[in-house]
């Protein structure tokens, strides 16, 4: 994992890594809202097998409210960045679920490769956190747990960005709280510029403190 450690290192990995977070959480939010809701995911009549499949798992009702809950949850985790790792691991077994069914169904080209990324995307978050969970493929009499050693990555774990996320929970649910949809122009320029801001407003503090730290 050493290549992971390298790639810890650097600012653009670490944005990037913040960012997918936030994209992956957010595709589960939004897709979870509709679930929960007790509402029909696609218009695609039963007599498609894709219609036929998503109309099936509607009916079951209690069933389609689970699966909602599941994706938000996991969606959700994802994107306070604090609890991305949980979210990440919660957000495995399902994406993994849908990729498999995507695949077994035919879903035309786009959804396949959509759901192929997003797997990709959660392995390799995963695989960045690899320090949290590694523990459990270890033999006990080999555990060792010292975490003194570690030292804190303070750009990762900024609270600006759990803010952010927190923000980008509430926008995302927003339309659907408000059953106005028309206003997704509104919202959209609204969750760029909060990612925007956000950005900004850390390599300005992270700026501002390299400045002090060289007067001090």
């Amino acid at each position: 994992m050493k290549f992971i450690d390298t790639l810890k290192k650097l600012l653009l990995f670490k944005l990037a890594v913040i960012y997918l977070r936030y994209l992956v959480g957010f595709a589960f939010v939004f897709a979870s809202i509709v679930k929960i809701k007790s509402m029909r995911f696609t218009s695609i009549p039963p007599t498609e097998p894709v219609g036929y499949f998503f109309e099936a798992m509607y009916q079951t009702g209690f069933y389609w409210n689970f699966l909602g809950w599941g994706q938000f949850i996991s969606g959700a985790l994802l994107m306070t960045q604090r609890f991305a790792t949980v979210g990440a691991m919660m957000f495995l077994p399902i994406i993994l679920n849908v990729f498999v069914i995507t695949h077994a169904i035919n879903f035309g080209m786009g959804t396949p490769v959509i759901t192929t990324l997003m797997l990709v995307a959660t392995i390799f978050l995963i695989v960045w956190d690899y320090k949290k969970w590694i523990i459990l493929f270890r033999q006990d009499h080999r555990i060792k747990v010292n975490l003194t050693t570690e030292p804190e990555d303070k750009f990762m774990t900024d609270p600006l960005w759990t803010v952010t996320g927190v923000i980008f929970i509430v926008l995302t649910i927003m339309p659907w709280i408000f059953n106005n949809h028309s206003i997704f122009h509104v919202w959209g320029i609204a969750m760029l510029t909060v990612g925007v801001a956000a950005l900004a407003i850390k390599l300005w503090k992270d700026r501002l403190a390299l400045k002090q730290s060289k007067v001090y």
